[in-house]
C-alpha cells in the first residue's frame, strides 16, 4: 500500500497526518474486510516493512562541519540511507538491509545520512509510523542542498535513482 501525507512538516499530528488514525483504520479496516481477525491483522504488520521516503541533507559547501565526518552524501549519489541514534528516522538493521540489497539488485548506488548529534536534526514519519503500528520501518531520500529554503534543489539524476531503488525494494 502507499500512504501519502501531504503535510508532514505542519500537521503530522492532525487526523489525517501520520501520528493520526488513519494509516490503522485504513490497515485494520481493510484485513477485516476480507474476514480477518486480530490475529491475522498483528502478524500481517509483523512481517510488514514500511518504506518511509523524503528528502535528506546533502553536504552544504559552506556547512560542511554540520554533517557527520564520516558521512557526506551528495546530490546525483544516489538515494540516502537515513540513521540517527536517537530514532529521529526509523532505520534499523533489518530496514538498512532489504534497502541496501534493493539498490544492489537495481544496480542504484547508494549513500548513508547520518546526522552529527552535536547538531538538532529534523524528523520523517518513519517513528511515528514504526512506533503507532509496530512495522519495521526504513527511512530514505533524495540529497538536497538548502533544505526547507526557497531554492531547494537536489540532482537531477538522483530522482530516478530513488525510483529505482523503491520499484526494487517493492518486488522484494
Amino acid at each position: 500500500m502507499l500512504a501519502a501525507f501531504d503535510h508532514e512538516e505542519t500537521g503530522s499530528e492532525s487526523d489525517t497526518g501520520a501520528q493520526g488514525p488513519l494509516l490503522g483504520t485504513v490497515l485494520e479496516r481493510s484485513s477485516f474486510s476480507r474476514g480477518g481477525t486480530m490475529e491475522d491483522r498483528a502478524r500481517a504488520l509483523a512481517g510488514s516493512v514500511c518504506l518511509s521516503s523524503d528528502m535528506g541533507h546533502a553536504v552544504h559547501p559552506n556547512y560542511s562541519e554540520r554533517h557527520d565526518p564520516g558521512h557526506h552524501p551528495m546530490p546525483n549519489g544516489g538515494p540516502m540511507l537515513k540513521v540517527n541514534v536517537n530514532n529521529r528516522y526509523a532505520t534499523n538493521g533489518v530496514g538498512r538491509a532489504l534497502f541496501t540489497e534493493a539498490c544492489e539488485r537495481a544496480g542504484v548506488p547508494w549513500q548513508t545520512f547520518v546526522s552529527n548529534n552535536s547538531v538538532a536534526c529534523g524528523t520523517t514519519i518513519g517513528p511515528i509510523t514504526a512506533a503507532r503500528l509496530g512495522i519495521a520501518t526504513v527511512d530514505c531520500g533524495i540529497a538536497a542542498l538548502s533544505m526547507h529554503s526557497a531554492r531547494e534543489l537536489c540532482g537531477a539524476d538522483d530522482p530516478f535513482l530513488l525510483a529505482a531503488a523503491l520499484k526494487a525494494f517493492l518486488e522484494g
